[in-house]
């Protein structure tokens, strides 16, 4: 793991709604994943662990603080700035697996490395590349809705660790996927960071967790918890209190 860091929240809040309705997503959240590292964020339901992952990806904007991505923060950039870094730096895998009907597999992977100027033939070339590391190699001219749900979330993953992404967010990546396949995107995973990328893994499983480097835990919007330890250890002090 690398001294450099690439992904660093400082003192974050990030509250939705207004006067009685307020809800208060994050409080105060301080946050950083290093290069080669990759960091499971855990918690109970509600604890602020997706809007960690979309203001850390720059999907939405902290009410205070800053959000910085390889030393330049995503709250003063403009939108197409943003939408820029995302395609370059930032690769993000949703619970939802947010792939376009209308493209095949390989042309939604591809999608993120045209719209930033790469040449059609080497973004099909480094889907195609994606799609193999994630074991689909055969569905690339295969559409969206003739694929399974495991099979989707694949491509979507594919689509996140094309190029050169230096930070990989992924929210509950495994949810749609068997043991043996979930086992294998981790390992994934674990593979883009340990060859310098930075990771940062939304779950709730335990097993996912044992993967990272260090377990961060929310609580009500706050870090309660940051460790390198068992992440069944730190489950089961939390589960208790």
């Amino acid at each position: 793991m690398s001294a450099d860091a690439v992904l660093r929240l400082s003192d974050v809040t990030r509250v939705h709604g207004t006067g009685p309705h307020q809800v208060h997503a994050l409080r105060g959240i301080s946050f950083t994943a290093y290069a080669g590292e990759l960091v499971a964020v855990m918690g109970p339901s509600g604890s602020g662990k997706s809007t960690l992952l979309t203001i850390a990806g720059g999907l939405d904007q902290p009410t205070s603080g800053s959000v910085a991505v390889e030393g330049t923060d995503l709250t003063t950039l403009s939108l197409d700035a943003r939408a820029r870094m995302r395609r370059t730096s930032i690769g993000y895998v949703f619970q939802g697996f947010n792939l376009i009907p209308a493209l095949t597999a390989a042309e939604n992977v591809a999608l993120p490395r045209e719209l930033d100027g790469v040449s059609a033939r080497q973004a099909r070339a480094e889907a195609r590349k994606a799609l193999e590391e994630v074991g689909i190699a055969e569905l690339a001219d295969r559409f969206p809705d003739d694929m399974s749900g495991g099979q989707q979330q694949r491509v979507a993953i594919a689509r996140a660790v094309v190029g050169d992404r230096r930070l990989v967010l992924a929210d509950e990546p495994t949810g749609a996927l068997d043991t043996e396949t979930g086992e294998e995107i981790l390992r994934l995973l674990r593979a883009r960071c340990d060859a310098g990328a930075a990771g940062v893994l939304v779950t709730h499983e335990a097993r996912h967790a044992a993967w990272a480097d260090r377990v961060v835990f929310l609580r009500d919007g706050v870090v309660v918890d940051e460790t390198g330890a068992d992440p069944v250890d730190v489950l089961t002090d939390h589960a208790v209190r």
